[in-house]
């Protein structure tokens, strides 16, 4: 029987790398690539999201006149930015933690 992981979860408790390795350790090497994919897609989804408010952003700048969604869109970004630097943070974990990338949805890991 699997029990669930011994990890505080509490502000200040624990680097977010140590809670997220605690939370892999119990996983099976399947359960471990099907989190990887999951992963990845949202990685993904989250991209092409803040790509989709940076090339709305350059629209409106170049349009001429300030928008006054600018400021909103400018906002909404950084949020987005910023949480897709905590994604890329969880998908290098679980990466690591499998051992390689997979190929999710047919696309086959691109490695520089």
């Amino acid at each position: 029987m699997r029990t669930k992981p011994d990890v505080d979860v509490g502000p200040g408790r624990a680097a977010a790398s140590s809670v997220i390795q605690t939370l892999l350790a119990g996983l099976t090497q399947d359960e471990l690539e099907h989190v990887a994919n999951d992963v990845i897609r949202d990685n993904r989804s989250r991209l092409q999201a803040a790509q989709e408010l940076f090339e709305e952003i350059g629209r409106i700048e170049a349009a001429g006149p300030m928008d006054e969604r600018l400021e909103q869109l400018r906002h909404d970004y950084r949020i987005a930015m910023l949480n897709l630097h905590a994604q890329h943070q969880i998908v290098s974990l679980v990466v690591e933690r499998l051992g390689f990338v997979p190929e999710v949805d047919g696309q086959r890991p691109v490695i520089n």
